[in-house]
């Protein structure tokens, strides 16, 4: 009988941060499969690949074959890296048939997966475990210390990356939220068309016709088919984009110095 690994005593926090990413189910393949090939090329392991774990699967982000499908999950009790989310430091299995829990599997029982497998847990900054990255080999591989030492250091990244888009999530939607509540107050009369209208235009999907008659009746859009100041601050406060270059006040007295200032935050 393969053991099931118990449960983390932070796993309702840790499995809610998984799924609050919402990238489970999506098609990350090519966002993630960098790391994947870097971890193959560092080891010299044939399969690579990065996971999450939420509170009932192991879902493959990216890695081991080409191809996205949306159905690479397993329930987590089947998998290898269940094992692997209580450890700290890497987990190095040179021969999985040999291996005291491994060696259990049903696939390495029937002998459908062999050889090596290294599995490393992907951390947070503050130590909540994702998932893991795992490289794996056909035949028994040996790995030196100093290359397990790098991809660790790599799945260190990995996490912190992990770690920053959940906040960039969570400020984008945030930002979004106050925005509809100030246009709601600004105007209850626009509605999800206009606003959607409204970015539309600002986009350049469309310029005259039908759409901007709404627009031009609230006043976001002039009569001469330009964004007026007040559609301006309205898509201003949906914080959809981002500003190019921060205004600043530069001294043209020193031209190098000058010149170096209006690229520093490039």
């Amino acid at each position: 009988m393969y053991p099931v690994a118990d449960k983390l005593p932070n796993e309702t926090e840790r499995a809610a941060f998984v799924e609050s990413l919402a990238l489970i189910g999506t098609d990350q393949q090519d966002e993630f499969y960098a790391f994947c090939e870097i971890g193959k090329l560092l080891s010299g392991f044939s399969k690579s690949m990065v996971s999450l774990i939420d509170s009932t699967h192991q879902c493959i982000l990216s890695g081991i074959t080409p191809e996205f499908d949306p159905d690479r999950s397993c329930p987590v009790e089947k998998t290898f890296c269940q094992h692997i989310l209580a450890e700290i430091s890497p987990t190095i299995v040179y021969d999985v048939s040999k291996h005291p829990i491994f060696g259990k599997h049903p696939n390495v029982v029937s002998g459908k997966m062999t050889g090596s497998y290294c599995g490393f847990p992907i951390r947070t900054n503050d130590n909540l475990v994702l998932g893991t990255f795992c490289l794996g080999h056909d035949t028994p591989k040996a790995i030196s210390e100093e290359v397990v030492s790098a991809v660790d250091n790599m799945v260190k990244k990995l996490g912190t990356y992990l770690q920053r888009q959940s906040s960039i999530q969570k400020d984008n939607s945030q930002k979004l939220l106050l925005g509809l509540k100030y246009i709601q107050e600004y105007d209850p009369k626009i509605t999800l068309n206009d606003l959607v209208a409204l970015i539309e235009f600002r986009n350049g999907t469309i310029k005259s016709g039908d759409n901007l008659i709404s627009l031009k009746k609230l006043q976001l859009v002039s009569q001469q088919d330009k964004l007026s100041d007040s559609g301006a601050l309205l898509l201003n406060k949906l914080n959809l984009y981002d500003p190019s270059f921060s205004s600043k006040i530069i001294d043209f007295s020193n031209q190098t110095t000058a010149f170096d200032a209006l690229f520093e935050d490039l």
